[in-house]
């Protein structure tokens, strides 16, 4: 029988400062086998979900992807980005190795779809994707990451080796107090449409191309950016 847990009491349905609050779980079967998926409550009304692979409380260096939702390629197959090769990399890391995947609803490196196409539009105007969201007013990258900060002392863990190509993502979630001791690459071979959203986050927005695993020790990160100093180029 499926495990599940519903959490009736109002005060377990609440938000507590930033702390994403365990609202439901249960099991979740898979093409990559059985996975344990835990819904939270976030303090901005989101609810960000943990997708759970073998025990994970207490676990050091484990193996964790914080995703941010992105439905164009998720849900309609849209070739212009390696969002969706990313979760299924994460997905099938975790379901051989045991890990997470938090799932943020933060779409379109958190400007909401909307304002998404309009950056897409500009972009088929000569914009790069970093160009598009300064034009419209926005941080090249608007996500915050205090939800899935929460929800890895929620399970328990202890250190994490976090499935990413971008700094800026090791930097915020070791500001808000994660243990990173390493590093998984999650490379996605470009494509015809999605070159140059690769080839602008690979020069203009710190992200590491290689493909092997380091610890971040001896890695290193690349030194700081000011992308919408120029408002004229792209995402």
């Amino acid at each position: 029988m499926e495990s599940i847990q519903l959490h009736a009491d109002e005060d377990k349905q609440a938000v507590h400062g930033d702390e994403a609050v365990d609202f439901a779980e249960a099991n979740l079967p898979t093409k990559l086998g059985m996975f344990q998926m835990r819904v939270y409550r976030a303090a901005d009304g989101s609810e960000p979900v943990a997708v759970i692979s073998g025990n994970v409380g207490g676990r050091e260096r484990l193996p964790v992807r914080v995703h941010s939702a992105c439905f164009t390629s998720e849900n309609l197959g849209s070739l212009r980005c390696d969002c969706r090769e990313q979760l299924d990399f994460a997905l099938d890391y975790i379901a051989r190795e045991g890990g997470v995947v938090i799932y943020l609803h933060q779409e379109g490196r958190g400007i909401g779809l909307v304002q998404k196409i309009w950056a897409y539009a500009l972009q088929e105007n000569g914009y790069d994707t970093l160009e598009a969201n300064c034009v419209l007013g926005h941080p090249p990258d608007s996500r915050t990451y205090e939800s899935a900060a929460s929800i890895l002392r929620d399970l328990g863990v202890r250190s994490i080796e976090l499935i990413t190509n971008n700094p800026d993502k090791i930097e915020s979630l070791i500001g808000l107090g994660i243990n990173i001791t390493g590093r998984i690459p999650a490379v996605i071979q470009p494509n015809h449409f999605s070159a140059p959203y690769l080839a602008t986050k690979f020069t203009r927005m710190r992200h590491i191309a290689e493909e092997e695993m380091r610890p971040l020790a001896s890695e290193g990160l690349p030194g700081e950016h000011e992308p919408c100093a120029q408002t004229s180029a792209a995402d």
